[in-house]
């Protein structure tokens, strides 16, 4: 399912908080958090759930707003690995360290293959969300395909509203389209600290927000 085609089943908001742009911190942040063996590993979970927990506590109170939930999300899911990570995906632990919310949980459909685009059938929703309001939280966003499928498959399932929080939006200055708009976002956000190729601490701001 294209993005165009999903219509109401899409995400009422999607918030970026940073810039996951190749090489950079954040990139090697989200690379080496989720791997048992990765030197660094702990270090880079701490850094990214201290993103977190800031940027829920700065910019929550409008992200709410900007999804239409007016007493905020009721719950909180984690889209899971596409990789068939076995075990409790690391960014669950990092969300539960920010948020007393109950947990909902997605599964990936073992008969489903996914590929970039929107699949609502990918992810299997447990439990009953029936008119809740829930924020669904991904480490990356590359297409947007894994988050959006996490929030057709909630509002198929019951879910009134579903707000997206990324960690890092993946951006590769190699390509052409990146260039491009990290150029323009230069142009934009003339006054960020820092260096867009290292953004840290890479705080987008609500204009970068999708509804």
């Amino acid at each position: 399912m294209a993005l165009r085609y999903a219509g109401g089943l899409l995400a009422d908001v999607v918030a970026p908080i940073g810039l996951a742009v190749r090489g950079g911190p954040l990139a090697e942040d989200l690379r080496r958090y989720k791997s048992d063996r990765a030197a660094g590993a702990p270090e880079a979970a701490a850094r990214l759930r201290e993103m977190l927990a800031a940027f829920l506590r700065d910019e929550g109170d409008a992200l709410w707003r900007a999804a239409g939930m007016s007493s905020g999300p009721s719950a909180v899911a984690v889209v899971p690995s596409g990789q068939g990570r076995l075990g409790a995906h690391p960014l669950t632990g990092i969300v539960r360290s920010c948020l007393d919310l109950p947990l909902i949980r997605l599964s990936i459909a073992p008969e489903v293959i996914h590929i970039r685009g929107v699949d609502a059938d990918w992810l299997r929703v447990t439990g009953s969300v029936a008119g809740t309001d829930v924020l669904v939280v991904d480490d990356t966003w590359v297409s947007g395909g894994s988050a959006q499928s996490a929030a057709a498959a909630l509002k198929l399932a019951g879910t009134r509203r579903v707000a997206i929080v990324v960690l890092g939006r993946h951006v590769n200055p190699a390509e052409p389209s990146s260039a491009r708009f990290l150029a323009t976002l230069g142009e934009k956000e003339k006054d960020w600290p820092g260096n867009l190729r290292d953004p840290v601490p890479e705080r987008l701001r609500a204009s970068s927000w999708r509804q």
